[in-house]
């Protein structure tokens, strides 16, 4: 394969300048690696690590100050409760040698044992005034972090040298579970070879620098991420990013490993990987897909990859690294932070592309901001232009959960989704327009390349009568009126085809337990030009939910039952003939023996032979008028997020699937104030104390005051419920209570709120609901609320029991 390397004659993008502070081990160690914000964020926000301290409340810490001149060290400690400020203290004991400072953080006796804080690092340098570090913090316990630490990096040690097998193979628990084909994930149920890298020989490229995701006395997450060369076929190594998930528990006798997950992604670098075949080999990953798109004709394929975009040119060949924070030699520390996204907005028939960054700026105009870059990148010229930045001071995962799930470029207009407000910006003028408010989840949809947007004129989910068709490439609109007595949602795209539902409004049912149901009697698709292309009705079956994947629509459909409605089985709706060749480029997996499955893109424009060249971008030009100020009026609100295998996992609108990705991912589920709502953790047995039995009407009125009396609220359930106000909404009249209703998740699930001290209400059949207040590890112990009788039920018939009542449960969080 012949392979030539064009280099740019000039990039204007800046070295990454700030420093980073990590926290220091008890023997001179390093873990929270933190990187530095030039913009102020609501500290209390922050969800990742968690920094124990000694209880001596002594916390030192390494500041790598990669040759700025330090001038100040501070830090401040805030309640995540209510955010009041507990310690504003200025460091004065630290000690600097060559580009290394040292300091001890004294934090003063103003902070409770066991209970979590948001910590502000913050430094003063000649070039910034201010750069804050954010983490959390707890004091009290007997953490013993030094040998859970050791444990962890003992054991990725052990990995890397197969004459240690044995020593690993104990903690493991093969079985035929494991999934051994992919190299890209590799869990404690994979076999001691694939633990062991197999064949691949891998070397570590980077330092590996703890991170401290939970702790208690005795169990420890723990996550690293660092990078690791292997060699190829080709006489020359790839690099691969690595990210390694433990979970620990420590006794008296050693350590158990009670679960570990690793995920491993190779770093394109363009050589060697276009096949024979016309696929682009992006090699070992841990998924199956990866973001890319072409223009019409299939000659510009543009495509992520591990933070970076690049472009191949299947006419002459060529491929382009258009963007990445990746210097030439980059550090791998500050330019490789990964805690931004980029998304591919528009390609044109020259191969210009318009695409989006969003999240923390790594290097350049806006390190240490967050917020949303939008570029276009010229081929002929071979240069990005930043057509307008937008900084927004909230944490990445809030960020890329609620920015960007609409980007559209017109021919002057750049309309774009941050909140719940969809905003247009004259990319001339610069002028800032609310096109659309209220976009609360659930209520809107957007074509799949994302020029129009079919929305809710009144934004409530149950009560539409219109629904607005705005197609963002013409300014044109279209309107979906409902006939009286009827209500409409908006449920998706297929392509530029517009599907909606149609229910009559006395069919819908929104229970006081939370569980609510929206019930279609008709789903209708319009094409591009707003005609009615197919409609789906059956008489006395109802649609009460649909997914979109490819032409194909799945239909959840429910009848009428004396409980509400009863599901029944499955429909489905192709909307065009799923045969028609499909065009667009996409992904496929290939395995080999000696590198098992890898991830290829297949071109949809071939190529007569594989003799590639490659370049860079020559410059990202950033210029003094793109910059977009946004009155901080967003509230951020509407989304559960999950944190799982010690990493961002997403979010969900509704909270039953947030459970069930924590569930899934061993992770935990937050609100948007960052307050833990759901743990995939508990006890192996638990008892909710203090619960007592009361008679206030029906069975779900009196299993409501049941909680809001351990609660000790004040509150007339009775009185609210006769005023039509459901469980939630009474739950959360009681101060530092966030009442919740969860469905479609099991009742083991939900036993991680008794877990928690929190009493479970749990519907069991037609308006009948009991309250679970305890378990062990085989039977679980409830009240029922009218006679106050308690009884134990085995976990079987328990798995019965609530699935007869539809899974539907009510509880609560502090």
């Amino acid at each position: 394969m012949k392979f030539e390397q064009i280099m740019p004659s000039a990039t204007t993008m800046a070295d990454a300048t700030l420093p980073t502070v990590s926290m220091k081990t008890d023997n001179g160690g390093e873990f929270n690696l933190l990187h530095g914000y030039t913009m102020e964020i609501d500290s209390t926000l922050f969800y990742g690590n968690i920094t124990p301290v000694n209880k001596d409340r002594k916390l030192p810490v390494i500041i790598h100050t990669y040759g700025e001149q330090i001038e100040g060290v501070a830090y401040r400690i805030r309640a995540l409760d209510d955010k009041s400020l507990i310690e504003n203290t200025e460091v004065t004991n630290y000690s600097e040698s060559g580009s290394t400072i040292e300091g001890v953080l004294n934090i003063k006796n103003l902070i409770d044992t066991g209970k979590e804080y948001a910590l502000e690092i913050v430094l003063k340098t000649e070039k910034h005034d201010e750069i804050y570090y954010y983490t959390r913090i707890m004091y009290g316990g007997e953490y013993d972090l030094q040998k859970k630490i050791d444990f962890v990096l003992d054991f990725n040690s052990a990995t890397f040298d197969q004459s240690r097998s044995k020593e690993i193979a104990g903690y493991l628990e093969t079985s035929s579970i494991g999934d051994n084909t992919n190299y890209g994930k590799v869990n404690i149920n994979s076999s001691i070879s694939q633990v062991n890298w197999g064949n691949l020989d891998p070397f570590v490229e980077s330092d590996i620098i703890p991170e401290i995701i939970s702790i208690t006395d005795d169990v420890a997450i723990i996550r690293l991420e660092y990078r690791v060369g292997a060699a190829n076929d080709y006489d020359s190594n790839d690099t691969y990013r690595v990210s390694e998930y433990y979970r620990i528990r420590q006794t008296a006798t050693g350590f158990y490993l009670l679960n570990y997950e690793r995920e491993m992604n190779q770093v394109f670098d363009a050589k060697n990987d276009l096949t024979s075949s016309s696929k682009i080999n992006l090699g070992i990953n841990s998924s199956t897909q990866a973001l890319c798109d072409s223009d019409e004709k299939g000659i510009y394929t543009y495509f992520v990859n591990q933070g970076s975009l690049w472009c191949f040119n299947s006419s002459n060949k060529v491929f382009t690294k258009v963007f990445s924070f990746d210097g030439a030699e980059t550090d791998t520390v500050r330019e490789s932070y990964d805690a931004h996204t980029i998304k591919i907005i528009d390609i044109q028939e020259n191969g210009d592309c318009t695409f989006i960054v969003k999240g923390y700026m790594n290097r350049g105009e806006h390190e240490g901001q967050t917020g949303v870059s939008m570029c276009r990148y010229s081929y002929a010229d071979n240069d990005v232009t930043e057509r307008l930045f937008i900084p927004l001071a909230v944490p990445y995962n809030i960020l890329s959960e609620n920015v960007g799930g609409v980007a559209y470029v017109s021919s002057d207009k750049f309309y774009i989704l941050i909140d719940d407000t969809l905003f247009s910006v004259d990319l001339d003028s610069k002028e800032l327009m609310i096109e659309i408010d209220n976009l609360k989840d659930g209520t809107y949809a957007v074509s799949d390349n994302g020029d129009a947007i079919a929305y809710s004129v009144s934004g409530d989910i149950y009560n539409t009568d219109t629904i607005r068709v705005l197609n963002m490439s013409n300014d044109s609109a279209f309107e979906i009126k409902a006939e009286d007595g009827d209500t409409l949602r908006a449920l998706g795209y297929i392509q530029s085809d517009f599907i909606y539902g149609v229910a009559h409004k006395s069919d819908i049912i929104s229970a006081q337990d939370g569980n609510s149901v929206y019930a279609m009697y008709k789903v209708g698709i319009i094409d591009v030009d707003y005609n009615t292309i197919k409609e789906y009705e059956q008489p006395g079956i109802y649609v009460s939910g649909t997914e979109v994947e490819g032409m194909r629509i799945t239909l959840s459909r429910v009848v009428k039952s004396e409980d509400g409605y009863t599901s029944i089985s499955i429909d489905q709706l192709i909307n065009k003939d799923e045969n028609v060749a499909d065009n667009s480029v996409g992904t496929e997996t290939i395995s080999t023996d000696a590198r098992k499955q890898e991830l290829y893109i297949d071109l949809t424009t071939k190529v007569a032979d594989i003799n590639v060249s490659l370049r860079t971008s020559g410059e990202i030009i950033f210029k003094n008028n793109t910059e977009l100020q946004l009155d901080d009026t967003f509230v951020w609100e509407g989304l559960y997020y999950v944190y799982g295998y010690g990493r961002f996992q997403g979010s969900r609108t509704g909270l039953g699937s947030a459970i069930i990705l924590a569930n899934n991912t061993y992770g935990t589920v937050i609100d948007s104030d960052s307050k833990v709502v759901w743990k995939r953790y508990r006890s192996s047995q638990a008892s909710v104390d203090g619960v007592a039995a009361v008679s206030a009407g029906n069975s779900l009125t009196s299993a409501v005051q049941m909680l809001c009396n351990y609660l000790g609220g004040g509150i007339n359930a009775y009185e609210y419920m006769q005023q039509g106000e459901s469980a939630v909404d009474i739950l959360n009249k009681i101060n530092g209570v966030k009442g919740i209703s969860v469905s479609g998740v099991s009742y083991d699930e939900m036993l991680s709120c008794v877990s928690n001290g929190n009493p479970v209400i749990a519907k069991v059949a037609a308006n009948e609901y009991i309250v679970i207040v305890a378990y062990n590890s085989s039977e679980i112990a409830y009240i029922v609320p009218l006679t106050g009788e308690q009884k134990n039920i085995s976990m079987n018939d328990a798995a019965k029991m609530f699935s007869q009542g539809g899974n539907v449960y009510v509880t609560y969080y502090k």
